[in-house]
């Protein structure tokens, strides 16, 4: 089914209703999409949902930053909701389950459409902001006005910016919506909501509002510039079916139903032969002992995990203690041969904090290599509590500085006031590595702004 269709035929009127209560005023985005997107968070698709459910389901994902990082906030009620969804119901949940508790209940109906194929959504969006979407639903909601908004400035009728605009009736909300959408010859679009009626209002009466709003992108500039505002309304502003060939792929674009699955098995096979790799991986570290030699086909690939990382940032080592990580344990057992690659251990060594308890899992042969016995004792010395002697350290390889900071010090050192200022004193290009703790530290950044400024 074409993406377009499925729209049409999925779109929930009621939770459409229920997401433009939460609009309480005039309101304009900087993006073209702002009813579209009211109209896309409206529209159900459960496959969409059962696969969010079978992530939480079966990777045991946890509700921390990763997850508002990978989606954004919307996605993190989303995921919320997920987790207690399971809470509630754990692994014996039926569709109308999924529909009672989603749909009716939270009104989260999808796992936003708006991420879809760019051509398809800029063709759906002519849909809804022309009306001709509305006017598809003429049980539910009437069009009760078209106009169009353009600007005269010295006796000469400006091309662009101009603003399409309808009044929607909502009887479900008891509201009539003044919808707007605004051109920019650049593609500087906006769109939004400029008035919320409780009352039907006349065609004056929203001709004046449009006139005396402020709500527009280019009202300041109409202003400013004196440019005379022409108001003309009209029978309806017509959906042309050119678009959908102008736009034929978008109007081609066919809708996927997403796999969902009922065992944990399954749900990794698939992902791990044709599905988010991504998934398939965070599956084999929650759980090596099942998923380890299915997933992972070299040594590079396990080193990848653990944080291979020498010649990359201190950003990315790992800060906890190793006896807290689960799958490092598992690779660096007896049972695998990994503690006795010195390639691999040259490659993951750097990016872990616990240096100690790193080395506890490194045959002693190993340790005294001659690839790895002196870095090493590079790394245990910058894990040293004897500040004046890593500042000793610092001062005497100036010219290593970069180097060293990127592969050997832990990230203690960059949450450190003491050592972080005599790196900055020594080179101003690591005030761009002061770690997030001591970014906190007012006293601290402070000392360093007034330093960087006197240079």
């Amino acid at each position: 089914m074409k993406k377009i269709d499925y729209i049409y035929k999925n779109f929930d009127v009621i939770a459409f209703s229920k997401n433009l209560k939460k609009i309480k005023k005039s309101e304009c985005s900087e993006l073209s999409d702002f009813l579209t997107s009211i109209v896309l968070m409206s529209t159900r698709d459960i496959s969409q949902i059962k696969k969010e459910i079978n992530y939480h389901q079966f990777t045991k994902s946890k509700l921390d930053s990763e997850i508002t990082e990978r989606w954004g906030n919307y996605y993190t009620l989303f995921s919320k909701n997920c987790v207690n969804f399971l809470k509630k119901f754990g692994n014996n949940y039926s569709e109308k389950d999924i529909v009672k508790y989603f749909f009716e209940q939270k009104n989260l109906l999808n796992m936003d459409f708006s991420n879809s194929y760019e051509e398809w959504k800029n063709l759906f969006g002519i849909h809804v902001n022309t009306g001709e979407f509305f006017r598809k639903f003429k049980k539910h909601f009437k069009i009760i006005y078209y106009g169009h908004l353009s600007y005269m400035a010295e006796d000469r009728h400006r091309d662009s910016p101009y603003e399409d605009i309808f009044c929607l009736h909502v009887p479900q909300n008891k509201k009539f919506y003044l919808f707007f959408y605004g051109y920019e010859e650049d593609g500087n679009d906006s769109s939004g909501v400029a008035k919320i009626y409780n009352k039907k209002p006349t065609k004056d009466q929203i001709e004046k509002d449009i006139k005396t709003s402020n709500i527009f992108r280019y009202a300041d500039l109409a202003e400013k510039y004196n440019w005379r505002k022409i108001i003309q309304s009209s029978g309806i502003i017509k959906f042309d079916k050119e678009y959908n060939r102008i736009y034929s792929d978008g109007f081609k674009f066919e809708h996927k139903e997403e796999p969902c699955f009922s065992n944990e098995s399954d749900y990794f096979n698939f992902h791990n032969s044709k599905g988010e790799l991504a998934i398939a991986r965070s599956m084999a570290i929650l759980n090596p002992e099942k998923y380890f030699k299915k997933h992972f086909k070299d040594w590079k690939q396990v080193a990848d995990t653990l944080g291979a990382s020498k010649g990359g940032y201190h950003a990315t080592k790992r800060k906890a203690k190793i006896e807290t990580n689960k799958f490092f344990k598992f690779v660096m057992s007896e049972k695998l041969n990994y503690r006795n690659n010195i390639k691999f251990i040259e490659e993951i060594i750097y990016s872990y904090d616990d240096l100690e308890g790193f080395l506890k899992y490194v045959p002693l042969k190993i340790q005294e290599s001659k690839e790895l016995k002196e870095e090493i004792r590079i790394l245990r010395m910058f894990r040293s509590n004897n500040k004046k002697f890593i500042i000793e350290v610092f001062n005497k390889n100036e010219d290593k500085l970069e180097n060293l900071a990127k592969n050997y010090m832990p990230t203690t050192i960059f949450d450190d006031p003491k050592l972080m200022f005599e790196l900055i004193k020594l080179d101003p290009n690591f005030s761009a590595d002061i770690g997030e703790k001591l970014k906190k530290n007012k006293l601290f950044m402070s000392k360093v702004n007034k330093h960087l400024d006197n240079l």
